[in-house]
């Protein structure tokens, strides 16, 4: 893997800091010799094999050789720099040098791979930096200040311009509420489970791991970045600080996808960031943010919203990444479809001023996804509960028009009512019924088909599809699809020495070479008329043997309970396994089992909308 980042200066492989004793800063003795005093810590710092890290950090590395340091790097740095700014006098504070010199170690960590040389010698030389300037104690109060006029801040210095920082430019005021506030972000966690949101953003991502992030992410940013800048007086204002944190929280939706734990944890996060930072001005004497006010309840809207789960924990804006992403016009052309994520990208630039216009949004976003999804669907269920859920929080937050009146609230959730059981008759008249019999087996058919139910001589295992009824037993009282009616029916029966129970699930060879067996049901056990005991069952499909957009995730062990039955002979059974819904698979194992051999099932799946649907109460 890559580690360089810095090259040696030229002509030289042991530069030193002579040139820092030209500063002159006659107006503040103490400072110059504490600049003098740090910089000289860190060229005279060995490690244990004798060897001068500190060389690596002298100059920046080749634009030629690694131009892709300066896409990621967006404020290079090198010591070199620091210097000159010494020379020049650039430096009103030890504050502001101590920015420099640990902007210049972020870089490399950021660059550079956890682990590989200078990677461990930008963090052993931040260590001594800390440790020397710890020991060195204040600087002496100086009786008086010339200010040099008419000079600004280099281009390579980290240090905000035109103001002194280190707590003589930020007001102490605004330095503690940033405190506030950064401590807030790091602290938030989520209610149930206690886990730490912000504990993934505190550190970018390893470059050897994910180079790709570096690709898409043009300005990485993490908690640690933050924390160094507010530590050392980088920020004048709190608006610099929450424009870092919302760059850090936009990485993080822009480079993983919507469904995934740091993206929800990203707006949770958002929201938790612009809510205390309108907490924290509520006290100030100005004239009221409007715009920021309805950033923060759009945000506020939006993140309840797309976090909004069931008694289980599934969040139920998942099923809306099954969505395809694009929309074919009347021409054929494509076009990219409205979305939660594209409603997220909106937001965050700014582009929703009123509450009317970003429900308009969201409304045919989750219109679409039931205009593309059967009524039976997971998708048109999961719709309609984020719009009921919507409107009821809306009402809510606007304490309905006494704290902000908007024509978004004239939508009610009568309204909603109307539209999708308008919306349900029309689709119900189109759609294919879930549920069709499956037609009675005689002995002339049986011998005509050869294949619906296998001989004994051949010993070929017969597949039939068909639908599925929407519920089992339990879930709706309907009947469930005929079955083969051919020789003697039972409840039971033996075969190889083991007794085969309707209700059981077993194993059953594919009729595919190479692949798992199936996972089936029985429903129905039989001899047909030559002899051949028969087993009749729902087929449960692992993840694989579903349609599904590749960014779906998946329990482990994980099937779903299909609208495919198949009609199988005996001697296709290969074992039995065990298939139990997911709140006894998470607190209890079936006797008798192993591991391998128990899976878990919380949804439905139907082979021709090619959908998932939750199952409300399973019978397994």
């Amino acid at each position: 893997g890559r580690t360089v980042q810095r090259g040696r200066p030229k002509g030289s492989t042991n530069k030193s800091p002579r040139a820092l004793t030209r500063g002159k800063y006659l107006d503040n003795i103490p400072l110059k010799r504490r600049l003098y005093a740090i910089c000289k810590c860190l060229m005279d710092y060995r490690d244990q094999d004798g060897r001068q890290p500190m060389l690596m950090f002298m100059e920046l590395p080749s634009a030629k050789i690694y131009p892709e340091y300066y896409k990621v790097i967006k404020q290079p740095i090198d010591m070199t720099q620091i210097e000159n700014n010494i020379q020049n006098e650039k430096y009103r504070s030890q504050d502001e040098i101590l920015a420099d010199v640990k902007l210049m170690f972020a870089n490399c960590r950021v660059f550079n791979e956890p682990g590989s040389l200078i990677y461990e010698d930008a963090v052993n030389l931040e260590k001594v930096l800390v440790e020397r300037v710890a020991d060195m104690g204040p600087l002496p109060e100086k009786k008086r200040v010339l200010v040099k006029k008419g000079v600004n801040k280099s281009a390579g210095s980290s240090t905000p311009g035109g103001a002194p920082s280190g707590g003589t430019g930020t007001p102490v005021a605004v330095l503690q509420k940033m405190r506030i506030l950064y401590n807030t972000i790091k602290e938030t966690s989520e209610p149930k489970t206690g886990r730490l949101l912000s504990a993934i953003f505190q550190r970018l991502p390893s470059r050897h791991d994910y180079p790709d992030y570096y690709e898409v992410i043009r300005k990485p940013m993490d908690m640690e970045m933050i924390g160094s800048k507010l530590r050392y007086s980088q920020y004048e204002h709190m608006d610099e600080m929450v424009a870092d944190f919302m760059q850090m929280f936009d990485n993080a939706c822009k480079y993983n996808e919507p469904d995934s734990h740091i993206y929800k944890d990203a707006l949770s996060l958002q929201r938790m960031l612009l809510q205390t930072k309108m907490h924290l001005r509520e006290d100030e004497d100005a004239v009221p943010d409007v715009p920021a006010a309805v950033q923060e309840l759009l945000t506020s809207l939006f993140t309840s919203v797309y976090n909004h789960q069931d008694e289980e924990g599934r969040c139920f804006s998942d099923s809306m990444a099954e969505l395809p992403e694009h929309d074919e016009l009347p021409n054929g052309t494509k076009v990219r479809a409205i979305s939660l994520d594209l409603i997220k990208r909106r937001l965050d630039s700014g582009q929703y001023r009123r509450l009317d216009m970003f429900q308009e949004d969201l409304f045919a976003c989750l219109d679409r996804g039931r205009q593309l999804s059967r009524t039976d669907s997971q998708v048109f269920e999961d719709s309609i509960e984020l719009q009921s859920y919507f409107i009821r929080q809306r009402d809510e937050i606007c304490r309905n028009g006494d704290l902000l009146h908007s024509p978004a609230l004239n939508y009610s959730l009568l309204d909603l009512s109307t539209q999708v059981e308008e919306l349900r008759q029309q689709k119900l008249q189109k759609e294919i019924p879930e549920h069709h019999e499956e037609p009675d087996y005689t002995e002339s058919e049986d011998k005509k088909s050869g294949g619906d139910v296998a001989s004994s001589s051949t010993g070929e295992a017969a597949v039939k599809e068909e639908e599925d009824d929407e519920d089992e037993e339990g879930e709706g009282g309907e009947k469930k699809p005929k079955t083969p009616s051919v020789g003697v029916a039972d409840n039971a029966m033996s075969f190889n020495q083991q007794v085969y129970r309707i209700g059981d699930i077993v194993y059953a060879e594919s009729k595919e070479k190479g692949q798992e067996p199936y996972i089936v049901s029985i429903e129905r056990l039989w001899t047909n008329n030559e002899g051949t005991p028969m087993m009749y069952g729902n087929h449960y499909f692992r993840p694989d043997e579903t349609f599904h957009v590749a960014t779906r995730k998946f329990l482990e062990k994980e099937v779903f309970k299909s609208d495919v039955h198949l009609t199988l002979p005996l001697s296709k059974i290969q074992g039995r396994c065990a298939v139990v819904n997911v709140k006894d698979y998470f607190k209890c194992r079936p006797e008798g089992f192993e591991p391998k051999d128990v899976y878990v099932c919380e949804s439905r799946y139907s082979s021709k909308s090619r959908s998932f649907k939750k199952i409300a109460k399973v019978s397994i």
